[in-house]
């Protein structure tokens, strides 16, 4: 089974950002100017508290609805995003009924939910498999690490350690830019979708056809019964993570890599498989985890 459509393209958007309407250091015009810019094709204003507008289209931009909720927990801060809802949903939320509430709420209303910066919240795995109706999660957030953050951008071992415990979930990488020093521009996704509108980006998000990405491309992730197959943009690390800790093989390193193989049959036992690829320069892309029987 082909996870990627050869016949749609791709579209490439950041759906964690804010904007002047809460604590970020531009407009939402000025934001989604600056995004335009650089290549997007799509993103999401999260700012907190506050859905800034409906979802419409800005010429060749698409400007998805949006909010961040927090949540203080013991020894954790939880934060949801929210991409597709109405501005009157917005309106209406009240952070005191709960994170799985506003979840429930934000799903009903037709928009998806994510969590965001795990990592960077403390969160165990306890606490996000308790959730219940997210689209993904943040594998990267370009906000959690130096200067502005200690270095908790990168989410990876409390997500796979959740997914080894049964709480499998797509992967989005985001910028959650709010100073535009060096964050924006940075993290983002690549979806495959019909057209450019927030039907298709929420299909594309709801089918796992889309992958998180610094720069690497991957053009093929396909999978059956034996094998799992990428092919990708040259790179010079191609590595396979799953609940299990050792894996003969899981790893390629190289110069100029543009594909891999991973044998399904190598190890017994593994629940999940997904791929992280990086280039020279050290930037990463990184697909959505795989679920597998164990053999």
């Amino acid at each position: 089974m082909d996870i990627f459509s050869g016949k749609l393209p791709f579209f490439k958007g950041n759906l964690h950002m804010h904007t002047t309407c809460s604590d970020g250091a531009l407009s939402p015009q000025a934001a989604a100017d600056l995004y335009r810019e650089h290549g997007y094709d799509f993103i999401a204003i999260t700012d907190h508290n506050t859905v800034v507008q409906d979802t419409y289209r800005d010429g060749d931009l698409l400007l998805l609805s949006g909010i961040e909720l927090a949540y203080e927990l013991p020894a954790e801060e939880l934060h949801i995003v929210g991409i597709g809802m109405s501005k009157a949903l917005g309106d209406s939320l009240d952070i005191t009924h709960g994170p799985q509430a506003a979840i429930d709420a934000i799903r009903r209303d037709g928009g998806r939910a994510l969590l965001a910066h795990p990592a960077w919240s403390l969160l165990t795995p306890g606490t996000i498999a308790g959730l219940h109706g997210l689209s993904g999660a943040e594998i990267y957030n370009s906000m959690s690490t130096a200067p502005h953050n200690c270095l908790r951008a990168d989410s990876s071992l409390v997500l796979d350690t959740a997914a080894a415990h049964g709480c499998i979930l797509p992967l989005v990488a985001v910028d959650d830019a709010h100073f535009y020093g060096g964050e924006h521009c940075r993290s983002y996704i690549m979806a495959q979708m019909e057209s450019l509108t927030q039907a298709s980006l929420l299909q594309a998000l709801d089918t796992g056809r889309f992958y998180a990405s610094q720069g690497p491309e991957i053009y093929r992730y396909s999978v059956d019964d034996k094998e799992i197959r990428l092919e990708c943009s040259p790179v010079s690390s191609i590595i396979f993570y799953s609940n299990l800790s050792w894996v003969k093989g899981r790893c390629r390193m190289g110069h100029g890599l543009t594909q891999s193989i991973y044998d399904l049959r190598a190890q017994q036992g593994e629940t999940f498989v997904r791929c992280q690829i990086i280039d020279e320069t050290g930037n990463s892309a990184w697909t959505n985890p795989i679920s597998v029987h164990p053999q």
